[in-house]
């Protein structure tokens, strides 16, 4: 294989890494799991308009499970609870927004797995191990250095990040809601800054393992021959 070549598929594969990541991290907080979690936390502030705890999870879940499954807008306008419908039309239309966004992600993650599977393949099989493993070392800094970034913004301009992330994927002022409408109840402001949080802190953790696992492969590929005890002295 041509520098050329090899550089391209380096580079390539290097960049699907942090998508991989983060976006796998982004899948796993859009579950039951997460959100029980999270309702969970001591501290997590309760709903002063009326939904028990109960009916604060089922509505959530019923979001959530919207979202992940690509399930029809009438899911959730639909949903009635007291005799009354839970969400406007403005709600229900944003989290059709929503749904939008997260069946992207999931389809560019599945993309991006794919492919780096099929990367790492042609380079291992063309003998070029020392370039995945360099790959998943350089890949692993900078999903942590991406993720560090992210994470560091929302701790310290929490307004201007959650701003900035909603004008990117939603339409201007669609994701704007009182604090009694129902997507609020169910997920406060203090739902995001901890997702966000809990986001960083887990691809940060995954990025440095990745990092330190393809350091680890190179040192044992380039490891010089004389490095290697004989077998014979492995019965002495």
């Amino acid at each position: 294989m041509s520098n050329f070549s090899r550089k391209i598929l380096q580079t390539l594969t290097i960049s699907l890494i942090p998508l991989i990541i983060i976006l796998g991290m982004v899948r796993l907080l859009a579950t039951d799991a997460y959100l029980a979690y999270e309702y969970g936390k001591p501290g997590f502030p309760p709903d002063t308009y009326g939904f028990t705890a109960q009916q604060r999870f089922i509505l959530a879940s019923t979001n959530i499970h919207y979202v992940r499954a690509h399930l029809p807008d009438n899911e959730l306008s639909k949903q009635i609870l007291n005799g009354s419908t839970v969400y406007n039309e403005r709600e229900v239309g944003h989290m059709a927004d929503v749904q939008a966004v997260y069946q992207l992600v999931l389809r560019v993650w599945q993309f991006a797995v794919i492919l780096f599977i099929f990367l790492a393949f042609v380079l291992w099989k063309k003998g070029e191990q020392t370039t995945v493993t360099a790959a998943l070392h350089e890949g692993g800094l900078l999903t942590s250095g991406i993720i560090l970034t992210i994470g560091l913004l929302a701790i310290f301009a929490w307004q201007v990040w959650f701003e900035m992330f909603h004008r990117l994927f939603f339409e201007d002022g669609s994701w704007l809601f009182l604090y009694t409408d129902a997507l609020i109840r169910l997920f406060p402001i203090e739902f995001w800054f901890d997702s966000v949080l809990t986001l960083s802190i887990l691809s940060l953790v995954g990025g440095l393992l990745l990092a330190l696992l393809g350091w680890r492969g190179q040192m044992a590929i380039t490891r010089p021959a004389s490095d290697v005890l004989p077998l014979h002295w492995l019965h002495q």
